[in-house]
């Protein structure tokens, strides 16, 4: 099943890889991210494509194994990656091959240390992003929930680490965990919170972050379905269409080599 059921390419002849990736294995309360690729990919076949880039060439991978290697060759097939999530902690697995700044869509700031005694939590995800480079700007939005712990960090850090502040003529890795959205429009995911971005801000802040700088890879995350409610499904889908549909719309976009 393509992405947006649209003419599969195969791997040599595409530009955009789709990696599903139902990794849930570091959730700290609500359950069913393993869900999240499939129920995107289901849900992606009737979302209604226009405008849409021609260019576009999508093949869409079987779950791999390695999502690391997966994403590290395709890097090096100079593909476009466009991650189906899956919890949060696999975003670190795949921005290590990347030496870019990182553009967040979060309700948290998965700035822990550790959590739970798990430095690979869904909750420390940033943190381990952020330290693979000490040069690795952090561009952050719909942030509403941190710990004192967090606090510190970013203040300790308050030169790379920015909230709510546009960045421009950057390469950026764009990592979207749904519960940036807010739980009237967004409930279906491990840890919602009230008070998020709602959707015509979040289309906005997404066409005002790809005109402004270069997209080179993509991840979604923390979507859990809620079984029986597909219409979360399609917001997610949705969600997946614009962030592509931008990140290429520009003619200035290019896939990324190194």
């Amino acid at each position: 099943m393509n992405l947006f059921g649209t003419k599969e390419y195969n791997y040599e002849d595409c530009n955009i890889v789709v990696v599903p990736y139902g990794i849930e294995s570091n959730v700290s309360w609500g359950g069913g991210t393993k869900n999240g690729p499939q129920a995107i990919l289901r849900a992606s076949q009737e979302v209604e494509l226009h405008p849409y880039p021609d260019d576009l060439k999508i093949h869409t991978m079987t779950e791999p194994k390695d999502l690391s290697q997966t994403v590290k060759q395709a890097k090096e097939d100079n593909k476009f990656v466009f991650i189906l999530g899956g919890d949060h902690s696999l975003t670190s697995h795949a921005y290590q091959h990347y030496n870019t700044d990182i553009v967040q869509f979060d309700a948290h700031c998965d700035l822990r240390d550790s959590y739970e005694g798990n430095s690979q939590s869904h909750a420390c995800a940033m943190r381990r992003c952020v330290e693979l480079n000490e040069d690795t700007e952090l561009y952050s939005f719909g942030i509403r929930n941190m710990s004192r712990s967090e606090d510190e960090y970013i203040n300790q850090n308050n030169h790379r680490i920015h909230r709510n502040r546009l960045p421009k003529g950057k390469e950026l890795y764009l990592t979207f965990d749904v519960d940036a959205l807010d739980v009237s429009i967004m409930p279906a995911t491990g840890t919602p919170e009230p008070g998020g971005l709602l959707w015509e801000e979040t289309i906005e802040l997404i066409k005002t972050i790809c005109y402004q700088n270069r997209i080179v890879a993509v991840d979604v995350v923390e979507f859990a379905p809620i079984e029986n409610i597909p219409a979360y499904d399609f917001v997610v889908a949705k969600l997946c269409y614009h962030i592509l549909n931008e990140s290429f719309k520009q003619q200035k976009v290019k896939l990324w080599k190194r």
